[in-house]
């Protein structure tokens, strides 16, 4: 029986870091591998998933010790494939532990495992992996078709969605269109009891124990700014399936609250809706947080939303100038982030709003603008995120000449990942785009200190 390790390389952040305080930095468990696996694991292949964020928070901040556990891991496992998932932002963390792995199967003389990529930066740029990471291939696309062929056998010129160096076509995975085929995650393949410790992942001042769920996968939108449907095509589970899997999660999980992670559950207004109304009929069992977009946004549909369980909902507000907002491709207006935020607080459901500084010709006008509508609509918690152009968004390929100065190393390119480039975009000095940023920045500390249930 063919045996694939999966790792998920570390971020920086908790290098060194000898205080694992979850409830105050908690880590949001990857249910994007864990589905991954389950669905291989439902097929016949032995699979083992290796947090390496997890095993370093655990492991005070020691990526040494980290990087031993992992070979033991390799050890006793044995596996024939091994395949990172990561992120940009992830990128030269995935090469140290690649280097390392490698490493030690040299050293001991060993065959090493087919080594593979995946995720979210191995799918937009294929060479770009390759150039720095010497994997054997990378997965373009969603994962469980091409992996399942490749592990049942089929050579890897012949699987669409793999991509090696030397190979002519560069083309998507084919998909599951049929989101209800596939198993619902088993979260025994990783520590759930590690992510399911109670923390503030939906409130700055409540904690909750929390579990994310995937509702349906991709967007049908397309935000200038954003990659997240950029090889993800839209759809969504049965609301029938849906119920299912939460009932199978808090089951397995111990938990009752849920992390709705796609982008909108208005693009599948009906389905939700049907979803809402058997979690009502079922006593509303659950409590759960999810995305929305304000053109999606009605007082029946909010009351729905809260009678379902609905404990809080998180909104793209992105700018308070129109100007802004078009130009990021939003397809929103102010006036609906108004409307949407005092219905919000009429029905009682807080609100988590999310804006952008530093866009493409910003002025200072267009910062007081975005200062006035927080204010204005009082969010209960508050984001504020620097702009930079995120590989797979539109706004990276039209601004790739200038970002490629800033690019020398790999270290450069999770800089990029974790929007550190010392860029400036919008039509203002550094020095007065600083004093912006740290008057929201401060709106934002005094907004989410003093977070509390609106509304009735």
């Amino acid at each position: 029986m063919k045996r694939m390790l999966f790792i998920i390389p570390w971020s920086e952040f908790y290098i060194g870091n000898t205080d694992c305080n979850f409830t105050d930095e908690p880590e949001r468990a990857p249910e994007g591998v864990v589905g991954l696996a389950t669905y291989l694991k439902a097929h016949g292949i032995l699979v083992k998933i290796a947090d390496m964020q997890r095993m370093l928070r655990c492991n005070k901040g020691d990526d040494n010790q980290t990087l031993n556990d992992l070979w033991s891991i390799c050890q006793s496992f044995n596996p024939e494939v091994i395949g990172f998932s990561f992120f940009t932002a992830r990128f030269q963390y995935a090469s140290h532990i690649f280097k390392y792995i490698t490493g030690r199967f040299q050293k001991k003389k060993l065959e090493r495992p087919l080594m593979i990529a995946g995720g979210v930066h191995p799918t937009l740029l294929p060479e770009n992996t390759l150039s720095y990471i010497p994997f054997d291939a990378v997965i373009i696309g969603e994962g469980e078709i091409p992996l399942l062929q490749l592990l049942s056998g089929v050579r890897m010129e012949k699987i669409k969605g793999v991509f090696f160096l030397g190979k002519l076509s560069m083309e998507k995975a084919d998909v599951i269109s049929n989101l209800d085929e596939l198993p619902f995650p088993d979260w025994n393949l990783v520590d759930k009891e590690f992510y399911t410790q109670p923390s503030h992942q939906i409130s700055n001042t409540d904690i909750h124990k929390v579990m994310p769920i995937t509702f349906g996968r991709g967007c049908m939108y397309r935000c200038n700014f954003c990659a997240h449907n950029c090889f993800l095509y839209a759809r969504c589970h049965s609301s029938e399936y849906f119920i299912n899997k939460m009932k199978w999660v808090s089951h397995q999980c111990g938990v009752d609250t849920f992390i709705v992670q796609d982008s909108s559950i208005g693009n599948f207004r009906d389905i939700w809706s049907e979803v809402c109304i058997k979690l009502i009929k079922l006593g509303t069992p659950y409590k759960w947080w999810a995305n929305l977009r304000v053109n999606q946004v009605d007082e029946n549909f909010l009351r729905l939303l809260k009678q379902a369980g609905c404990i809080k909902l998180f909104f793209g507000f992105k700018s308070g100038s129109q100007h802004i907002l078009d130009k990021m491709n939003k397809r929103i207006t102010v006036e609906q982030c108004r409307q949407t935020a005092l219905l919000c607080h009429k029905i009682g459901i807080p609100f988590y709003s999310s804006y952008i500084v530093n866009y493409f010709d910003e002025t200072e006008e267009d910062l007081e603008l975005t200062a006035q509508l927080i204010l204005e609509t009082k969010p209960t918690s508050l984001a504020i995120n620097i702009f930079s152009p995120v590989p797979g968004s539109i706004d990276y390929d039209k601004n790739i000449s200038i970002i490629e100065p800033y690019i020398k190393n790999i270290h450069d390119w999770t800089k990029l990942g974790m929007l550190n480039l010392p860029l400036l975009f919008g039509n203002m000095s550094q020095e007065r785009f600083g004093y912006w940023y740290n008057y929201l920045r401060n709106l934002k500390k005094y907004i989410n200190a003093h977070e509390t249930i609106i509304g009735k």
